[in-house]
């Protein structure tokens, strides 16, 4: 979950840059604990934005409490646990989604919200603009119940063809 937050608003490199640097700092002890134990400027120096350590902190600190049980995610359906996951602060819906579409490998989760899969849906469709979010919303729908599948053939696209 801390590579999710890592992960907002950067560009796929940076972020595994960044992630890298900080799994270097855990001496690759990714716990809770580990992670709390840090100082913030070692945090930063890994290229953590103070949003950031926030946001990783409360997320460690929840697990670390009982709060928040990410292993328990797995039971819940598909908007239980994006409740769940967004109730931690610096987990908005986009993360919510990333976090079941990878992690918990949910196989109809449409990120309609996603700058790249937006752009992805327009060039499948062949569409001049991109589309808004509502708009991708209703062209996702099509692709139920494997718009995790859909979403992910949307960043290829976008990574791999040509505009």
């Amino acid at each position: 979950m801390l590579r999710i937050i890592i992960g907002q608003q950067l560009s796929v490199k940076a972020a595994a840059t960044i992630a890298a640097r900080v799994d270097a700092a855990m001496d690759g002890e990714a716990t809770p604990e580990r992670f709390l134990g840090l100082e913030d400027d070692i945090l930063r120096r890994a290229g953590l934005s103070a949003a950031k350590v926030r946001y990783g902190r409360g997320l460690a600190e929840a697990i670390a409490e009982g709060q928040f049980d990410p292993d328990g995610l797995h039971l819940l359906d598909d908007a239980e646990a994006l409740e769940k996951v967004t109730a931690l602060k610096g987990f908005g819906i986009w993360s919510g989604r990333m976090y079941l579409m990878f992690s918990l490998g949910r196989p109809d989760i449409w990120p309609a919200d996603d700058l790249g899969v937006r752009e992805g849906v327009r060039r499948i469709r062949g569409l001049e603009d991109r589309p808004s979010i509502k708009e991708a919303d209703a062209l996702g729908e099509g692709w139920a119940p494997y718009r995790s599948s859909a979403a992910l053939m949307c960043w290829h696209i976008l990574n791999n063809a040509p505009a």
